[in-house]
Parts: structure tokens; C-alpha cells; sequence
């Protein structure tokens, strides 16, 4: 930049020179004609004063030295020269234009060629009155004479051009230099800038303007580098937390290349740390996860899966990053996690059957004593230990039903109606639907295909629900509505609603809402908990609105199979 700035700037400098010079020469130059024409001229009016009608011409016209005299006849004969030729052999001047202007009384000064002397020369001419007659005084200097005066003042010019030029080339380089030096700090401090080693350091000296614009860039840089230092330090905090999470992560772009993987993703995967823009497959090359990864990419489609590696479970999150089109993919250790669930399955499944059998003793032995028993104040210990006992046969029913869930392999759907199934459940509450007068209505008929038991216990958990939870005189509305690709079951009810803290909790084994009304009422706690892993087995969608003091409406999707 330095020195194309110099370059152009000398060359507009020299070329203004050259056009001065050029432009002084003329001006010069036509300066000292317009002096010649004006000396011819006085010249001429000089010869005229002193020509009379006694002048002998041959000897006026040789007064001149090297200006040239001519007298002319009023024909155009020329009667005298000064010149050395002999003026019968000149030819008639009377067409001349300097003797046409006398002639006419605007005497002009003429520049033109002397045929006869071969040089140009300035004629100017006066028309004089000679007797009766009159004659024309002409005389002339030749343009060389001017040219003399040019020539000698030329040496000064071009010295003048060359001291000129010289001034120019050390005062351009003087201006260039201050110019560009600001500009050169300022490159100097982008190229600190982009290595994160920035510090202010203001450069003055140069131009105000100039000087304005580095603080201003000074103060854009200190700004940009305080945000570099920022973002890198918030980066390398992300890049901490990313690398120490015990999860597996990793992002891949809509290319489907990795842009971010942390350390424990490359534990997972038993890869190196250089993974960064390479393609998925150098990852893995497991279907599932490429499958959820393209899904998400093509169609924005998250996805959650487990998959197993190295003898571990992982649980699989593939999401797409709001706002842009990198995909996140999330592997979180579920494996202890399964173990436990397996091991309190499998506690809930052996507890329960350890349970079951004292129980059914204790409730024999108990109803024995019961038919034995004629003391009234004995009866009402019995009686509660019958309560009791059949709660706890329920709860272990219960618990052994989800225990059956959970470890249901396969199943051998048949096709089921739901009206029949919930006029079935309807009859299992019937006393308690009586001893609270609730309304109970129905509307509606669907077939799906399931197990009829794992419908029947679907249904009648819902509907034990809505009858435990309900006030006295309420009422219970089961609606079944049958499309073209789902059969849908709603029960609602009136009763005591669900706060919206607790709607969150309610599938869970064992949560109860109001504890004490729910052991009045003989609750396990696992009636929902039990519809949540049938609609699971079956991929049914479970849906619930509540609202406290209002009532509940739960929802269930059946697919059509």
C-alpha cells in the first residue's frame, strides 16, 4: 500500500509538472511574440514619422540593421528592401496581409514565411502619405529573435522543473510516511488481535483524522479482544464440564461429521481423541444409532433408545439443537440402574410370594376362629384382622400383577371389546358405586387387539380410581370412541381432582394422593402404576387432565392392530 500510494501520488505530482511547464513555455513563448509584434509595430511607426516626400528609399530602408524595411507601392511594387535581393525579381505584395490591413487602416502584425529570406518572420505595415500619393512602410523581425529570448529563460525553467520534482518526491514521502505509519500499527494490532495478544497502544503523531480513526479501532480492538478472552474462557469451562460429564456426547452436522465429542463418548466408542470432522461411521457402525441420527438430521425427529455396548446399557438421547442443524447425541449408563430395577423386581416378585403364604394361613386360621368365636368383643379384633389381611393379599395381587408386567415377554393378543370389559369392571366397584350413589354412564363400543385380562385390569384400575377419589353422589363417565386408526377410552369423573405438583407422581408404585382416605377405601397405591405398564407393553398412549376439586379425566390411545 506504502508504496503504490507513493508511486501514484509522484506520478500525479511529475504529471502536474511536466503540464505546468509545458503550460509556462507557452505562455512564455506567447508573451515574447506579443512583445515582437508590439516592438514591430513601433518600429514601423518610427519609420513612418520619419519618412517625407524627399526620403530617398533605397537608402531609409537600410537604417534598419537586422530588422527588415520594405516600402511598397500603392500598386504592390516593392520599391525598397533592406534585404540583399533585388526587388525586380520580387513578386507583387500588394495581397499581402499585413499591406491588405494598412490598406484598409487596421495595420495587423502578421507571423509567417519569407519565401525570399526562407525564415518565419512578424511583418507589420503602415500606409504613408507621399506627395499626392502614398506608400506602404513595411518592416519585420524574424521569430528566431523570439525564440532567443525562449531559449535562454528554457535552462531556468527546466532547473526550476528538476528543484520542483525534487521538493516533491522527499515532501510526498514525508506525507506518504506519515499517512501510512498509523495504518501499519494498526495491521500490526489485527495480527495481535487474531493470536489473543492484543494490548492497547495508541500511535499518534500522524493527522488528526487519522489519528481519530486508529484510537477508534484501538478501542474496537481492545473491545473485541476482552470478548475473545471471554469466549475463550467461557469455552474452555464448556470444554471442562463437557470433557468431565459422565455422560457420552457428541454433535454431528447436518453432513452427518462430527464437530464435538467428549472424552467419556470416546471411552464408550474405544476411539481416539482426533474424531473431530470425521463421518459418523468412524464412530460406530451400530444400525440403531445411525438410523435415530439420520432421522434427526433429514427430519428433525428426536429419539430415545437404549443401546448396549461392552457389555453396558446405555440410554440414547438424539435431539436436534435448537436454531441451527447440528444433531446432539446423548449416551447416559442406565446399567446400574437396570441391575437395581431387576433386583427390586425380582425382591417384589420373591416377597410376594413369601408373603402370600402366611397370609392365606393367617386368614384361614383367622376365619376358623371367626365360626369358633362367640365373643362379641372378640369379633372385632377378628374382623379387623380379616380387613387387614385381605388388604395385604390385594397389595401382594398387585404387586405380583406388576412384577408379571415387567417380565412379559411376549403376548398373545386376541381381539377385545371394550364395552363388555368396562360392564365387566363396572360389576367388580358395584357396592361401592352403590354405597356412594354415583352416577355411572357408558357410551360407545371399540375392538382392540390385547390380552383380555391385561384390558380388564387396564379398565378396572381407572374405574377404581375414579369411584375411590370421588364424593358421594358423583358421578363417572366412561366414553369409547373407535377411528380409523385408534380406539380411544375416556374415564372422567367429579371427584377430588389431582394438583398439578402431584399429576406428575400419580403412575408411580405407591404414590397416593389423599394417604388417609385412600386406606379407608382399601388403596394399594399401585392400581395406576399397573395401567402405566400395561399401556407400555402395548405402546398405548396414556393421557391425564385434572383439575383439584374439579375431577380427572384419564385417557387411553389403543392402536389399532
Amino acid at each position: 500500500m506504502k508504496k503504490r500510494l507513493f508511486l501514484y501520488t509522484l506520478l500525479i505530482i511529475f504529471i502536474a509538472l511536466l503540464g505546468f511547464f509545458a503550460a509556462s513555455v507557452y505562455v512564455t513563448y506567447t508573451d515574447n511574440i506579443s512583445l515582437a509584434k508590439e516592438t514591430v509595430a513601433e518600429t514601423t511607426q518610427i519609420c513612418a514619422g520619419l519618412y517625407t516626400d524627399n526620403t530617398d528609399v533605397s537608402s531609409f530602408v537600410q537604417v534598419g540593421g537586422d530588422t527588415r524595411i520594405t516600402i511598397v507601392a500603392p500598386d504592390g511594387t516593392v520599391l525598397a528592401d533592406s534585404s540583399q535581393v533585388d526587388v525586380r525579381t520580387l513578386e507583387n505584395h500588394l495581397h499581402r496581409p499585413e499591406i491588405q490591413a494598412a490598406a484598409k487602416g487596421s495595420p495587423t502584425a502578421y507571423v509567417r514565411h519569407s519565401g525570399t529570406l526562407g525564415v518565419d518572420l512578424i511583418y507589420y505595415a503602415l500606409k504613408v502619405k507621399s506627395g499626392d500619393s502614398y506608400v506602404f512602410i513595411r518592416t519585420a523581425i524574424p521569430v528566431a529573435r523570439v525564440d532567443a529570448y525562449l531559449y535562454r529563460s528554457l535552462p531556468l525553467l527546466v532547473f526550476l522543473l528538476f528543484l520542483v520534482a525534487l521538493l516533491s518526491f522527499f515532501f510526498i514521502r514525508g506525507v506518504v510516511n506519515r499517512v501510512v505509519t498509523p495504518f501499519g500499527s494498526v495491521e500490526q494490532k489485527l495480527r495481535l488481535l487474531a493470536n489473543g495478544k492484543y494490548k492497547p497502544n495508541p500511535v499518534a503523531g500522524s493527522y488528526e483524522e487519522i489519528d481519530e480513526i486508529t484510537r477508534n479501532i484501538d478501542n474496537i480492538a481492545f473491545v473485541l479482544q476482552k470478548s475473545i478472552n471471554d469466549l475463550r474462557d467461557e469455552k474452555s469451562k464448556l470444554d471442562y464440564i463437557i470433557n468431565n460429564i459422565g455422560d457420552g456426547l457428541f454433535v454431528v452436522n447436518e453432513n452427518k461429521s462430527i464437530t464435538l465429542i467428549n472424552s467419556a463418548a470416546l471411552d464408550i466408542f474405544n476411539v481416539q481423541s482426533d474424531m473431530l470432522s470425521k463421518n459418523l461411521h468412524y464412530l460406530s457402525y451400530d444400525k440403531s444409532l445411525a438410523n435415530s441420527i439420520e432421522d434427526c438430521v433429514s427430519l428433525a425427529k428426536s429419539s430415545l433408545f437404549e443401546l448396549t455396548r461392552n457389555g453396558n446399557i446405555y440410554l440414547v438421547s438424539v435431539k436436534r439443537l435448537p436454531d441451527n442443524k447440528l444433531t446432539m447425541v446423548v449416551l447416559s449408563d442406565v446399567t446400574e440402574n437396570r441391575e437395581n430395577a431387576k433386583r427390586r423386581e425380582q425382591f417384589f416378585a420373591n416377597a410376594s410370594h413369601e408373603l402370600k403364604t402366611p397370609l392365606t394361613a393367617i386368614k384361614g386360621f383367622n376365619e376358623l376362629a371367626a365360626l369358633n368365636n362367640k365373643d362379641e368383643n372378640i369379633r372385632q379384633y377378628l374382623d379387623r384382622i380379616t380387613r387387614e389381611t385381605d388388604r395385604m393379599m390385594w397389595l401382594i395381587g398387585d404387586m405380583l400383577k406388576l412384577s408379571e408386567l415387567e417380565n412379559t415377554k411376549g403376548i398373545n393378543p386376541v381381539a377385545v371389546s371394550l364395552a363388555k370389559i368396562v360392564s365387566e369392571a363396572r360389576e367388580t366397584v358395584s357396592a361401592s358405586i352403590k354405597e356412594k350413589a354415583i352416577i355411572f354412564e357408558t357410551a360407545g363400543d371399540g375392538i382392540v387387539t390385547a390380552e383380555p385380562r391385561h384390558v380388564y385390569e387396564l379398565i378396572k384400575n381407572i374405574i377404581e380410581n375414579a369411584v375411590r377419589y370421588n364424593n358421594q353422589g358423583g358421578k363417572i363417565s366412561v366414553k369409547i370412541e373407535s377411528g380409523q386408526k385408534a380406539v380411544q377410552l375416556t374415564v372422567s369423573d367429579n371427584g377430588i381432582g389431582i394438583s398439578p405438583k402431584e399429576q406428575t407422581r400419580i403412575f408411580e408404585r405407591f404414590y397416593r394422593v389423599e394417604k388417609s382416605r385412600s386406606q379407608r377405601n382399601g388403596g394399594t397405591g399401585l392400581g395406576l402404576s399397573i395401567v402405566k405398564h400395561i399401556c407400555v407393553l402395548y405402546n398405548w398412549k396414556l393421557l391425564l387432565k385434572s383439575k383439584l376439586s374439579s375431577g380427572t379425566e384419564i385417557t387411553v390411545i389403543f392402536g389399532t392392530h
